[in-house]
């Protein structure tokens, strides 16, 4: 697939993602910065203490992103203010559980949310 990160903008992204560990938590929250599209990303190990220290943070493009999750560019059209927990069983992502209506989600349901 050939993606053109222009049209995505960057991903803020935990480094231990970018080390292997899996997504935990995403949302999208409207940036401050015209290069950033809103997305941010957590690992399954982020706690407190480490998303507090922008060090442990990267910004990734669409290619990188989607090195990682394809998934991701699926929800990418997400309203701001959609904020996800990722489910896995036995290590494979199986959906989405989402924050702020408290249930599972599928992805045509989170991109319908407004």
């Amino acid at each position: 697939m050939e993606i053109n990160n222009s049209e995505y903008g960057g991903f803020l992204v935990s480094k231990n993602i970018t080390l292997g560990l899996p997504i935990r938590y995403s949302f999208r929250e409207k940036s401050s910065i015209p290069h950033l599209n809103g997305w941010n990303f957590y690992s399954i190990n982020d706690d407190e203490e480490y998303i507090n220290d922008s060090r442990n943070f990267a910004i990734l493009s669409a290619e990188s992103i989607y090195g990682i999750s394809p998934i991701m560019l699926g929800i990418f059209n997400a309203p701001y203010g959609t904020d996800l927990c990722w489910l896995y069983e036995e290590g494979v992502h199986t959906g989405f559980y989402d924050l702020l209506f408290e249930k599972e989600v599928t992805i045509g349901e989170i991109l319908k949310q407004t």
